[in-house]
């Protein structure tokens, strides 16, 4: 017997052999965002976002976020994160405390990214020293 010979819809069919109810979906629950699972499991809303001081990638960064130095010393707030389209971090624009402007502190001198703080190795001298922040655009 060849496949021609057999009925229409005999190779193909959903329902397994010998009238099987198979489960179509091949992923387990909460395989999308809005799929978290059975009832009594968490809403999509409730699942686990980072703390204030988990760590976390520089794009999750905002704008306002404070910026501390080697001894926690409060600095000023982040102006921008600076990095490319494709994911790349060059760094951090830091608005600094006491008129001293806007400075670019180049990623290898950023220690710490949280959703709270921002931390950077550079003393107050090198951090008068850092080029000022020119806004590409």
């Amino acid at each position: 017997m060849t496949d021609f010979d057999r009925e229409p819809g005999a190779i193909d069919n959903p329902s397994g052999p010998g009238g099987q109810d198979v489960d179509p979906r091949t992923l387990p629950p909460g395989d999308t965002a809005d799929d978290v699972g059975e009832s009594g499991e968490p809403e999509a809303s409730q699942l686990d976002l980072p703390g204030p001081d988990d760590p976390v990638a520089w794009n999750y960064v905002e704008e306002g976020t404070e910026v501390v130095g080697p001894n926690g010393d409060k600095l000023g707030k982040v102006k921008q994160m600076l990095g490319t389209d494709e994911g790349i971090f060059h760094g951090v624009a830091v608005d600094l405390d006491r008129g001293s402007g806007i400075r670019t502190v180049p990623s290898a001198e950023v220690t710490l990214l949280t959703p709270a703080k921002v931390g950077i190795s550079l003393d107050a001298d090198a951090r008068q020293r850092a080029d000022e922040y020119q806004p590409s655009g």
